[in-house]
């Protein structure tokens, strides 16, 4: 599925997963932080609210979590892979839903 995001950063290191996106003020719609690979999520000293979208093989939709403000915790499902962090509503306005399969350049 084709969603939109075309500006999707990937954190690969371990790096670059500890820092995330601290620092920043907020994403713009078309803009997410790919967690590769991905577990469970922490939204502690975070500055906004972001969708969390949990993904397994083939970047398959496992659970989506919409809204989480700061100071949060998200615990993976069994299976995760990495986990793509967008601005909050980017769930909703990019029609993703459970099961999907989502593509990424």
């Amino acid at each position: 599925m084709e969603t939109g995001l075309t500006r999707i950063r990937y954190a690969d290191t371990f790096r670059l997963r500890l820092v995330g996106l601290l620092g920043r003020s907020s994403l713009a719609s078309d803009e997410g932080l790919l967690l590769q690979p991905g577990g469970s999520i922490h939204t502690f000293f975070m500055r906004f609210s972001l969708d969390l979208v949990f993904l397994g093989d083939q970047h398959r939709v496992l659970r989506i979590c919409e809204g989480v403000g700061p100071w949060q915790v998200r615990l993976a499902p069994k299976g995760t892979r990495s986990v793509l962090e967008i601005a909050e509503g980017n769930v909703k306005r990019t029609g993703i839903h459970l099961d999907d399969l989502l593509l990424f350049d």
